[in-house]
This record gives C-alpha cells, structure tokens and sequence, in this order.
C-alpha cells in the first residue's frame, strides 16, 4: 500500500502536476493522522476494557474478603458477648453467697473458661495488593475513602486489643504458676491427685485477689473488643453493599 502511494506521488512530479502532487499530500497525511487517531482509539478503548476486566476481578475479591471479615466480626461479638455473660453470672453467685472465697474457688476450678475470644485477623489481602500496585486509582474517590477509613478502624481495634491482650497474657502466667486448671498440656492437670493437694493447700484469700485480676483483665479487653468491633461491622457491611453497587 505504501508503494502505491509512492508511486502515485512519483507520476504526479514527474508530469508536473504540483497543485494536485499537494493536495494529493494533504489528504494523504490527513488520512495517516486518521489511522494514528483510530489505532489510538482502539488502544485507549482496549486499555479501558482491560481496566474493566481488572476492576471488577479487585471488586470481586474485596466482597469476598469483606464478607469473610463481617462473619468472623459477627462471630466474634457473639462468642464475647456470651463470655460476657457467663462473667456476669459469675459475679452475681459470688455477690449472693456467704461463701464467696470458696464459690470463687469452684467456679475457678470446674467452671470457668480460661479462653479468651481475640479478634486479631482481617482479610486485607486484596486492599494492600490495590495499594503496592497503585490500582487503588481504578475506584471512584468514595471508594478509595471508605477503605482508608475501615483499615484506620481496623488498625485501632487490633492496636486496642494488643494493650489489653498483654495484661491478661501477664495475669495469666502469673495464675498458672501457683494454680492447675483444665489446660492442654498441663501436666499437672485439674481433678488429678497432684491437682487436688496443691488446690487444699491454697491461700483461699491470695487466690480469690489473683482470680480476681485474672477475670478483669479478660473483661477489660472485651470491654474494648466491644467499642471497637461493631464500628468496624458496621464499616465492613457498609462498604461491603456499596460494592455489591458497583
């Protein structure tokens, strides 16, 4: 095709046609910036297809993420606010009874769950690859904020957490250095010969104190737990339906 054009040029300098060896150049490059002007917009039209393709796979994978984290977050809440429950129980036996020292030891020896429900784990795979790549840009600026500010919450809760979990972790190691209790891997474990003396031997006052320090500590981090964890459902549910939207 070139040649052709070529050779249609030659003839028209060589017979001496200059008006219309120009005009024939004009519309010549008009129709080479034509060509530029489609292959741009094919291209721009590909990349935009592309993006498309690409922001629908990222938009996919923070619902799915998402929708991981708003059931483990309502998990979470529920397993608190039963444990919650059961210390308050706990609390109004004691408060009830003229044998609160030795209620406070059957409780701590049979019935008490010395688990504590941490909620340490978010599904923040796919926000942080948007991040690294810069692909963060293919979503609307409504978007971008709201997963700034759900990972701002996120970040406070673990942060929160973090304190409180210490000085449980601190009040534990101390209680299981002078008492046994149900415990994987305890050797000296609870109902056993070896558990039964070292419990009648106990000071029923010291234990109560360190019981005491133990239970609220777990109370102080759920306390937390439950500022900080229904803002993030809350956040996560919200940002979730907008992108169901999209």
């Amino acid at each position: 095709m070139i040649k052709f054009f070529r050779k249609i040029r030659y003839n028209l300098m060589e017979t001496g046609k200059t008006g219309k060896y120009f005009k024939y150049a004009i519309g010549e490059i008009i129709l080479v910036v034509i060509g530029i002007l489609i292959a741009l917009q094919i291209n721009n039209w590909n990349e935009g297809r592309k993006n498309s393709d690409l922001l629908i796979n990222y938009k996919n994978n923070l619902i799915e993420d998402l929708k991981k984290d708003s059931m483990s977050i309502n998990a979470s809440i529920l397993e608190i606010k039963n444990d919650s429950m059961a210390i308050n129980n706990f609390k109004k036996r004691i408060s009830n009874t003229t044998k609160a020292l030795d209620t406070i030891l059957k409780i701590a020896r049979y019935e008490y769950d010395y688990y504590i429900v941490v909620h340490d784990n978010y599904n923040n795979d796919t926000n942080q690859v948007l991040n690294s790549t810069g692909d963060i840009g293919l979503f609307n600026s409504e978007i971008i904020n709201d997963l700034n500010v759900l990972h701002n919450l996120q970040e406070s809760a673990l942060n929160a957490q973090t304190l409180t979990l210490s000085n449980f972790s601190n009040n534990m190691n101390n209680y299981v250095k002078k008492y046994p209790f149900s415990f994987h891997f305890n050797l000296i474990a609870n109902g056993t010969n070896a558990a039964n003396i070292i419990w009648e031997q106990i000071s029923l006052r010291d234990h109560a104190t360190e019981f005491n320090a133990l239970v609220m500590s777990k109370g102080d981090s759920y306390r937390l737990s439950l500022r900080y964890l229904p803002f993030v459902l809350e956040k996560t549910n919200a940002l979730l339906a907008k992108l169901r939207k999209l």
